[in-house]
Parts: C-alpha cells; structure tokens; sequence
C-alpha cells in the first residue's frame, strides 16, 4: 500500500514538471535572435529594420569550419516607431528575441525627428537591455546592416557589433552605448557625441573586386535629444584630446601633407578648468601624456625637445581647429557648458539655455600640453638626441 502511495506520488509530481516546461519554456530553435535595431524617418513615415544572422556561421561546426556568413534584414513601415516593428512581425515567420540585440542604428532624419519615442520603447519592454552600442549614419541603413566582416565572418565580428577594437588602435570618437546616452540626453548643458557609420567601398577589395567594409565617419551631435550638427571626422580631431577614455591617438608632425616624423600618443589626460582671471567665461586646457615615434622620414627633427615642441603645437591646433568648427556649427564639442553646470552652477544659471553666449573664439584661453616622448621605438635609433 504503502509503495503504490510512493508510486502515485512520484508520478504526480513528475507530471507537474512536465506540464511546466512544455507552457513556459521555448524551444531555442523556433525563436529568431535580432542581433542589430535600424531606425529611419523619411517620407512622414517610420523605417524600423532588424538584422538577424545566421548562428551557424558564428559557432564552428564539429570539424572546426564555420559555414559562410548569412545575413537577413526585414524593414517594417509604420506612423510611429513601434508600429513599424509590428509591421515587421507580420512577415516574421517565429518569434523574434531581442535579448541578444548588441548594436541600433539610427539616422540623422531621425535624429532630428528625436529620439525619445525610441529609447522609451526600449525602457518599457522587458526582454531589451541597455548595453546595445548606438551609432548614426547618414546612408541606407539597410546596406549598412548587410556589410559583413573579413574571412566569410558574420556582421557580429564588424564596427557596428564590436567598435572598441578599431578605437583602442585609433581613437577619434568615443563609441556610446544606449544606457549612456540616454543618461547623457537627460543631463543638462550636456552635449551628446555619436558616432555615424558609413561604407567605404574603395580601401579592401577581393580578387580585384571591391569589397565595401563599415568605417566611422564623423560624428552626430545631441544636446537634450535636440539635434545640433553632424560634423565630419576630419574635423574631430582635437575631440580625442579632450574626450575621456582616449587610448591611443597618431600625429603627422609636422602635418599631413608633408610629414617628417609620426608619433603615437598613448591614453592622453585632460582637464578643463574656469580661467579665473578672466571677466568673462573662458577654460583652460591641461593635457599630459607619453608618446613614441613610429615612423621617421625625414631628419628634420634630430633633437627630442625640438619635436615635442612642435608635437605639442600640433595639438594644440587641432584642439583649437576642432573649437572653431564647433562655434561655426553651433556645437558644443568639448561639453564645456556641463563642466560649468557641474562646477560652477551660479555662471551657467544666467547663460541657461542659450549655449552660444558661452560658445566664442576666445572660449579656450590656455592650452597647458605636457608631453613625454619616451622612446624612438627602436634602440638603434640614434639621430634622435634626448639633451636637445
């Protein structure tokens, strides 16, 4: 009697475990995993488009060979944001699983549209996380979703999924992940730099046949989800001087037309502070920093204090070009009204919210550069004299 009670009650339980997993659980395989969000607004009308990759050309097969790269991308239209995503889900076939999601791109139309409605829908619904990585662009967001990696390699090993390799080796703009910018839209006097994603069809090629491959090309900036400017990167160079989390930055010296010597600046460190002497608003700029010398052409600068003096003119030019380009766009690059908000709130109070009182040719007074080139990055080297 007593092993037939046992029986029942082993059995009873099992079927509640069973009758669980088959009402909660999902098989893997009927689910489809969006690996990158687009946005875009053209014609009155939401674009929203999904990226999904085929897995089997991430994970290695039991031979150790990976299947060539697949790549899908859906675009669903819509008068809202959300509505072009349910238009997308019509012809979705399986459910679609956002947790995987780890890039969005955005357009500038869009941008300039705002961006609130979007990163709202991403607060409230709970399979998606924070940490996708946002860019802009100012191209087809569909060519951009399709570009792959090298090697037959799935979009997941590209800018768009993994933007920090590239930065570490040559850093201009500091790549953002949503939950930062949606802190940094919601600050105030705080002016947003986002990276734009382009295709750049001519440097790679296969078989003598081009081969198009994502490149940051400038940078679109937001101040309280306000658009302000896209500026390209060729006039972003003195951002990296200024930025945090700069790693490694590379100098023409004494120009790009014709340089002599080329040096590489490793995780250079600034700091802004209020020029107190000054009636008016204006900062100073202290930057210290290590370098090397990487190339050498030309023997124009055999003494180490002759180059870093022209190394340092260098910067500081840049610093100065990028300010003027800032001015000319309205932009506050260099985030100085948050520096004065945070630090200094009874001067920012009065200019609030007219940033172009603060934003003058004279806004940056003192550019204080300490630069330490430590080596020639070759012992044999010795045209190079330290004592000069």
């Amino acid at each position: 009697m007593k092993l037939n009670l046992r029986c029942i009650l082993i059995m009873t339980v099992g079927l509640l475990f069973t009758s669980g997993c088959s009402t909660d659980v999902k098989d893997i395989e009927k689910l489809s995993y969006a690996s990158a969000l687009g946005v875009d607004f053209k014609d009155g009308k939401y674009h929203g488009y999904i990226q999904f990759i085929d897995f089997q050309s991430v994970a290695k097969s039991s031979d150790g060979q990976k299947s060539p790269s697949r790549v899908w991308v859906g675009e669903g239209v819509g008068d809202t944001f959300e509505e072009s995503f349910f238009n997308l889900y019509q012809t979705a076939q399986e459910r679609i699983y956002w947790g995987h999601l780890t890039a969005i791109v955005i357009s500038e139309s869009a941008f300039k549209q705002g961006i609130k409605e979007v990163y709202d829908s991403f607060i409230r619904y709970y399979e998606f996380r924070l940490t996708p990585w946002v860019f802009g662009t100012r191209e087809s967001i569909k060519d951009i979703l399709s570009a792959g990696g090298f090697f037959g390699q799935s979009p997941l090993s590209t800018i768009l999924h993994e933007p920090k390799g590239t930065y570490s080796q040559s850093s201009v703009i500091n790549p953002i992940k949503l939950h930062r910018l949606i802190g940094q839209i919601n600050e105030p006097g705080f002016t947003t730099a986002i990276p734009t994603l382009t295709l750049n069809k001519k440097q790679w090629s296969e078989k003598d046949k081009p081969e198009p491959k994502l490149m940051i090309n400038g940078a679109i900036f937001l101040k309280n989800d306000v658009f302000k400017s896209y500026i390209p990167i060729k006039d972003l160079n003195g951002l990296r001087w200024v930025q945090q989390g700069t790693v490694r930055a590379g100098i023409p010296v004494p120009n790009k037309k014709k340089p002599a010597v080329q040096i590489v600046v490793d995780n250079p460190k600034s700091k802004l502070s209020l020029d107190k002497t000054s009636v008016d608003i204006r900062y100073n700029i202290d930057l210290k920093a290590t370098a090397y010398i990487v190339n050498r052409t030309k023997d124009s600068f055999l003494g180490l204090q002759q180059l870093t003096n022209k190394t340092t003119e260098v910067i500081e030019q840049e610093i100065r070009s990028t300010l003027k380009t800032g001015i000319e766009k309205k932009t506050d690059i260099y985030n100085i009204e948050h520096e004065l908000y945070r630090h200094h709130y009874e001067k920012w109070k009065p200019i609030s919210p007219d940033d172009m009182i603060l934003l003058k040719k004279n806004l940056i007074q003192d550019i204080r550069i300490h630069l330490n080139i430590e080596h020639s990055s070759s012992e044999k080297n010795s045209t190079i004299h330290r004592n000069q």
